[in-house]
């Protein structure tokens, strides 16, 4: 197995990427510095502008922060851009709307990565689910713009079976209205394949990393909050990715995560866990010696069966099921890959370059 460079572009023009991803195998997305979004076409070597995220609209923080850490999502034509650990985006939809503003509260914005997942329903109409608030994800018709979850409670199913079991065991001091209002903070969001539940890699007080896995379809039609708990570790923001419809891989460091016997060597670890109907479990632990597993970027490539694994510091490494290292290279620094492209993008101020697996 090996990586091979399939374009190398470097761009004459006085801004530089603010950074970027691929759209289409042929087909990357950037964001500039001078604030311009625009495709970039591979084959024919050419740009098309898109839309600005600067605004003639004022705003009490600044608005859209080109200096900050930011990231684009793309579903066929549409792009969604956000600052990632602030408050603002902006969703283009060619034909229907050039820059429609998204924003969220400030509440601990700037540890709580903006959550985004566009996706498409059974009749093919794109949608996204997205960060009004800390603990408030909203739903959005992309065509036709409607909040299908505007009326959805932000409180818990069995909220009050639950208060009131709970303070059979234990005095009520506080006295403080009741039930109380969804007490988490939403995180970056990940897709199943099928497109039918996300995963939240968010966090709760303590603090903690806490992910949980929501159904689309109750998401929007249950007036409540319902979820499944993959699991609570030490606040990492750990990496996380989908196996399949039913498996999720989450990161592990035994020290970090204060497990019994573990010392600075312990390896780190890969835990997979498995989706039923009777819960979530722990199905397998895959030991791996990268000490920087928790920040890297884990992705899934399921025609070779591995793991994906990028970090600044330890460059590109190619896991199987088993463990096993099949591929590595620490020089290879890439900024992002797409799973269904099966490419990776690497930018650096006015250049551009595009990798790809070959067997």
């Amino acid at each position: 197995m090996n990586i091979e460079k399939l374009h190398e572009v470097v761009f004459n023009m006085e801004e530089t990427i603010v950074t970027a991803t691929m759209s289409k195998p042929n087909e990357i997305v950037m964001l500039l510095s001078s604030g311009n979004v625009g495709r970039f076409n591979l084959d024919e070597q050419k740009g098309t502008y898109l839309f600005s995220v600067k605004s003639s609209f004022e705003s009490s923080d600044g608005g859209f922060d080109l200096t900050a850490k930011s990231t684009i999502y793309t579903l066929d034509e549409i792009v969604v851009v956000v600052n990632d650990f602030k408050r603002h985006g902006i969703i283009h939809y060619p034909g229907k709307y050039k820059a429609l503003d998204l924003w969220r509260g400030e509440y601990h914005a700037n540890i709580s990565r903006y959550p985004i997942a566009l996706f498409k329903n059974e009749t093919n109409v794109p949608h996204i689910i997205y960060g009004a608030d800390w603990n408030h994800l909203q739903i959005m018709n992309l065509d036709t713009r409607q909040i299908l979850t505007a009326s959805k409670s932000l409180i818990e199913e069995n909220a009050e079976e639950r208060h009131l079991e709970f303070y059979k065991q234990y005095p009520d001091d506080n006295k403080l209205p009741w039930p109380r209002p969804y007490d988490y903070f939403f995180g970056k969001l990940f897709l199943s394949p099928n497109q039918k539940t996300f995963l939240s890699a968010g966090w709760a007080w303590g603090s903690r990393d806490c992910y949980k896995i929501y159904d689309i379809a109750q998401f929007i039609n249950n007036n409540r909050i319902t979820y499944s708990t993959v699991g609570v570790w030490e606040h990492e923001n750990r990496a996380t990715c989908w196996i399949d419809d039913a498996t999720i891989a989450i990161a592990y460091n035994p020290a970090i995560d204060d497990e019994e016997n573990a010392t600075a060597d312990s390896t780190c670890e890969i835990h997979i866990h498995k989706i039923s109907t009777d819960g979530i479990e722990l199905e397998k632990e895959i030991q791996l010696t990268d000490k920087l597993l928790l920040k890297s970027n884990m992705y899934f490539n399921k025609t070779i069966n591995s793991f994906v694994i990028s970090h600044p510091k330890t460059g590109l490494s190619i896991i199987s099921l088993n463990g096993q290292v099949v591929y590595k290279d620490e020089n290879l620094k890439v900024n992002s890959y797409d799973v269904e492209t099966d490419l990776f993008l690497t930018t650096d101020d006015k250049t551009m370059l595009v990798y790809k697996i070959i067997e």
